[in-house]
């Protein structure tokens, strides 16, 4: 008797905990709104490629869809380009990728980062790294890896001032602002939101334009255009041009020959002139 009642409680209370789950479970899904329409795919796979990819940004103008991927574990950055869904390349851009952490600027080849995990890019796609062991923000550009603020002090800190001379928490990460043009560091250490001024030629947007060599040659190609255009239009009026120049050149000759108030044409007054001259 006894053990019937007990198999009877445990079954009830294994419904009244059935019945909570459920009651859960409906609770959660009444404050969810699932949106469809949209797609997940895989872009890249650290698997396949022996990286390790911390973090991803896209280059602005680029019409080949290339990325950059951040491996943290590395401290190397990749340019990796991706054609539809598939990677049809992928190349070291700068850092050691033997995995050895350090702090060394200069040609992409040879510069070495501290395990960064932040970095963003500006319209010139110049990259910055929020260097956080290192203590520094640093800059990739087409000549090389250089130190943009805190080169001077390296270590933790919140001072402000001239950007060499500024410091930084161990904890910090990097944006983009075109508006201000300028890096926005999110100082988590410091609890702060600081501001880094940029160059303005930093923020053109080189995707709108075709940028100065660009307009150079659209210049060449219209002064060609509007050449060929003169040409054409003076070789189709020449017909009719013609007969009105030989009109008029006729008509000066009868000028010419037409006698002044004295009696004279203009060859007798240039016949006395010669004579003259004799």
């Amino acid at each position: 008797m006894a053990s019937s009642y007990s198999n009877n409680l445990i079954t009830i209370t294994a419904f009244m905990i059935l019945v909570s789950l459920t009651s859960v479970i409906k609770c959660d899904n009444n404050n969810i709104i699932l949106e469809e329409g949209y797609t997940v795919t895989t872009l890249i796979d650290g698997d396949k490629l022996t990286v390790n990819p911390y973090a991803v940004v896209s280059l602005y103008g680029s019409s080949s869809d290339d990325l950059v991927i951040l491996d943290s574990v590395k401290s190397t950055f990749y340019t990796v380009t991706v054609s539809g869904s598939q990677v049809s390349e992928i190349n070291k851009l700068s850092g050691n990728d033997k995995g050895n952490a350090g702090y060394k600027d200069g040609d992409l080849g040879s510069a070495e980062f501290n395990k960064p995990k932040s970095f963003t890019v500006d319209k010139k796609n110049n990259i910055y790294i929020a260097d956080k062991s290192n203590h520094v923000i640093r800059k990739i550009s087409k000549s090389g890896v250089t130190t943009i603020a805190g080169g001077n002090i390296r270590k933790t800190g919140k001072a402000d001032g001239p950007a060499q001379n500024a410091s930084f928490s161990d904890d910090f990460e990097l944006a983009f602002d075109l508006q201000r043009c300028a890096l926005l560091i999110s100082d988590h250490g410091n609890r702060l939101i600081r501001q880094i001024d940029l160059k303005a030629e930093d923020c053109a947007d080189t995707s709108s334009g075709p940028g100065v060599l660009g307009s150079t040659i659209a210049w060449g190609i219209g002064v060609v255009v509007m050449c060929l255009i003169g040409f054409i239009v003076g070789f189709a009026v020449r017909p009719y041009v013609l007969p009105y120049t030989g009109r008029s050149t006729s008509g000066q000759r009868d000028m010419e020959a037409f006698p002044n108030q004295s009696g004279e044409t203009s060859s007798d007054v240039l016949l006395r002139r010669q004579k003259r001259n004799c």
